[in-house]
Formats: C-alpha cells, structure tokens, sequence
C-alpha cells in the first residue's frame, strides 16, 4: 500500500513557494517527484489492462475523495467512459485512501493512491505520466459536466490537431462567482487553455514539455504554453464553446479574495521563470483576428 512510502515533503515546497523562495521551492518539489515517478508502481490500486494499445483517450481526475463517484464530476460522464478507446485515470490525492468506486467506473478505472497532497498540478501529471492515451483530458472533480462534452472536448483536440483545447464553463450555483477566464463566449477560437480542470491536452506535447509546473495551482495552463510558444503555432490553442462545464470559481468574496492573492504569487514565479504571460495573449489576439472556423 501507498502508505508504506513516505515521500520528500511537497508541504515543504509550498512553504518555500509562499515565502517566495521559488529555487528552494523547485529543489525540494523536484525530489519530492522523483520519489512518486520511481515508486509509481508503489502507487497502484487497481489497474485495467483492457484495450493497452488502442486508447484514444485517457481521463484524468485528480481528487481527495476516495472514488470518482464520489466526486461530483463524476455523476454523468459514465457513457463516455464506457467508450472502447477511453480510460479513466483516478489519482487520490493524499487523505482519503480510493477504493476504485462501484460498478459504474470499477470496470474501467485505473486507481492510484499518492500517500500525501503533491498539489492538483503535480497529481495531474502524474496521472499524464501514467496514461495511454494520445489525448489527456483533465476534469475538476468539484463540477459537473456531461458525455457529449467531453466528447466534444477531446474530438476537438484530436481531429483538428490542437495541442490544447479547452471548454466554456458557468457556474453551477446562482450565488457561485465566475472567473473572468472562464466564459469567453459563443465562438470556437485560438485561446490559452486557462481552465486546466476542463481542459484536453496532446500528450506528447503535455510530455514534451514537461507538464504543468508542479508548483502552480493557477497559470499552469498559460505557463505550460508560454513554454510551447515559438515551436508550436498559437492556432493550436482552443477554445471550444460547445462543451460545457458547470463550476463555480468561489463560493464567496473571501474566497474570490483568497484566489487573486494566490494568482498575484503565481505572477511573481512567472516572472522568476521568465514567462512572459503577455507575449501569449498578444500572439493570440493576432491570430484571432485573421481566425476563421
């Protein structure tokens, strides 16, 4: 059991984050991977040797809960995860011990247990690094969303050889607050993939360069294409109106708060890292301009 290994601290990386020491912060997150990449087989809980060359797809839910269907976003995706050529990936993120959930998922569910909290980003890769698939499809697990859009969603990075696509989102609750990257309106278009917890990736770009930075939980998606940018066009970033999710970027102003002052942070790292956020968003409105569907 996962348990049993006992990992470099990511709790101590976050700490190094928040004081700003960000090369501190990058060492001791570095080691901290090192240690799940090397004991990834430490980690299973329940593999799935269905279909190992013809997966198209693969699924990834990162989460403290122990099953998907206990997760929210996991009440009504069942029809696309049935699919022969999708996979479901479930990585339980630290506390809860994930049992691989019922008879809805348990047929096509690939559990991975992380004996602490490595962070969304840092789970989410691990889950990238782990999959079969040619498209890697990041879900929140606090939202909701249906089978069409998540075929939507991947059909549209696969078919028209995007890098990244990402969905619209509105929120799922009349008193939930919206980010104001989450809906970018009625039109399929060049746009960064900002929403990462609905988000679809080629993976072997995701591979290429390097995933998400597992110190981020904000600006990974910008930070990662900041990164493709000048070997990958921006036309290859999609914004895909057409699926849908439902999820609410705060509950209250104290949280909205809580979330801008965690973004001004990421700012900083951008900056120590130097990414260039603005060169993006101008070669995006470039090419959105002269962009025809």
């Amino acid at each position: 059991m996962s348990g049993n290994v006992s990992l470099v601290s990511y709790t101590q990386a976050t700490g190094h984050f928040e004081n700003g020491e960000f090369e501190n912060a990058q060492r001791v997150v570095s080691a901290c991977l090192q240690e799940v990449y090397a004991n990834i087989h430490r980690f299973v809980l329940t593999e799935n040797l269905q279909n190992i060359y013809r997966t198209k797809v693969s699924v990834i839910v990162v989460s403290h809960r122990n099953s998907l269907e206990a997760c929210e976003v996991g009440r009504g995706i069942e029809d696309f995860v049935r699919c022969e050529d999708v996979e479901l990936i479930f990585v339980g993120n630290g506390l809860e011990i994930p049992d691989g959930g019922s008879s809805r998922y348990r047929e096509k569910a690939r559990v991975f247990g992380l004996p602490e909290n490595i962070g969304c980003s840092a789970a989410r890769n691990v889950g990238a690094y782990v999959a079969r698939g040619e498209c890697l499809l990041f879900l929140d697990d606090d939202a909701s969303t249906g089978a069409a859009d998540l075929d939507l969603l991947a059909s549209s990075c696969l078919d028209r050889e995007a890098v990244a696509v990402r969905g619209r989102i509105v929120p799922k609750s009349g008193s939930g607050l919206t980010g104001n990257h989450y809906d970018l309106g009625e039109d399929l278009k060049p746009a960064p993939p900002t929403t990462e917890g609905f988000s679809a990736w080629q993976a072997v770009a995701f591979e290429k360069y390097g995933g998400f930075d597992p110190l981020l939980a904000g600006h990974e998606g910008m930070d990662l294409c900041c990164r493709m940018l000048g070997e990958v066009d921006t036309e290859r970033f999609l914004y895909q109106p057409g699926a849908l999710m439902r999820h609410d970027y705060a509950e209250d102003d104290r949280q909205h708060a809580q979330k801008a002052e965690k973004l001004r942070l990421s700012d900083r790292y951008l900056a120590f890292k130097g990414i260039d956020k603005d060169r993006l968003s101008s070669a995006l409105k470039e090419v959105e301009k002269e962009y025809a569907v």
